[in-house]
């Protein structure tokens, strides 16, 4: 069976396409055929000095190249390599101005980011008047308006940084929904379950992941860590949908621990699934506005999930399949 996006050889029960990370749709005989046809002539014009290495592209997926990852059992089922860290640097970012180019080349697409600038705008001016009623305070924190509004020079840059991937998220979830109206079907994920669920052999890598999350809340957050809720959940969703896809962080992760091999190490995914896990938790315990809780959480998840990494590495514990296989 061959991938309907990218023309990929997937495997028998496959969910994911290996090379691009779409998901598998059923097609009809024909749509089969002529797929394989477009793939033939594409490989034939493909001169021979430069080979397909490998199926371990970047997605150009709205927001899920910023936090993402490949599943492992997708990676499992790719015929190449994984290639070097420098590989998928240079993959992401020419992958990353194509879909600028290709944004700009159809205005349409950046009609969700332009509103949403135009709201924060409109907030600003507003707070920075004295207008504040309690509408434009829901507003405010609905739309993550005072990100980036507090904390200092450290503070503005997370929450650019927050504004971003909350803008990231809003345009992944308009995609979704137009790309859905257009074709009426719904995207095959997983759910919660496939974004945040984890196997024991990643257990360390996990706890790893979300201890980096709650970190990074109190970045983006820039002290306001109420106002930053919503920043958080930006954050959680696209590390949780790009679990399910092809997305960048998680390509990078498995370069290095995975590089020149075939079959990838559990502990990018579980890594990027304890973001999400994590991002989640942060934002809910942002909401007392605490900055000691999150520090004190951070720290013991971050230490005992990298000590948890080192004993299952060293083989001092065995947890998953790794005790099954004893």
């Amino acid at each position: 069976m061959k991938c309907s996006k990218c023309g990929n050889e997937i495997p028998e029960g496959a969910k994911f396409c290996g090379k691009c990370g779409a998901p598998v749709e059923e097609v009809s005989d024909q749509e089969k055929q002529e797929i394989q046809q477009d793939t033939e002539q594409n490989t034939e014009q493909m001169p021979e000095s430069e080979p397909q290495k490998y199926s371990f592209n970047a997605s150009s997926s709205t927001g899920e190249s910023a936090l993402g990852s490949l599943g492992t059992k997708a990676l499992n089922s790719a015929t190449g390599l994984i290639p070097g860290p420098g590989k998928v640097i240079a993959g992401s970012v020419k992958a990353f101005f194509s879909s600028v180019k290709a944004a700009f080349k159809d205005p349409k697409k950046l009609i969700p980011a332009i509103v949403l600038a135009v709201i924060w705008l409109v907030l600003n001016i507003l707070q920075a008047c004295g207008i504040n009623p309690i509408p434009t305070q829901i507003l405010s924190f609905l739309t993550f308006a005072n990100g980036g509004m507090s904390g200092g020079f450290l503070g503005a840059v997370g929450g650019i940084i927050g504004k971003g991937l909350f803008a990231g998220a809003i345009g992944s979830i308009v995609s979704l929904i137009i790309n859905k109206s257009k074709s009426g079907k719904t995207s095959k994920g997983g759910g919660l379950k496939g974004a945040l669920g984890f196997t024991g052999d990643a257990l360390g890598a996990y706890i790893t992941g979300a201890g980096l999350a709650v970190f990074l809340f109190l970045f983006i957050s820039g002290g306001a860590t109420r106002m930053a809720f919503m920043g958080g959940m930006a954050a959680s969703y696209l590390a949780g949908r790009s679990v399910l896809t092809n997305g960048f962080l998680t390509r990078l992760l498995t370069s290095i621990t995975s590089k020149g091999k075939t079959k990838a190490s559990p502990i990018p995914t579980g890594i990027v699934k304890g973001l999400c896990a994590g991002f989640a938790l942060s934002s809910l315990l942002g909401l007392i506005n605490v900055w000691l809780v999150h520090i004190i959480l951070g720290s013991v998840l971050l230490v005992g999930g990298i000590v948890l990494i080192i004993l299952q590495k060293t083989g001092v514990l065995k947890i998953g399949k790794e005790a099954d296989a004893k």
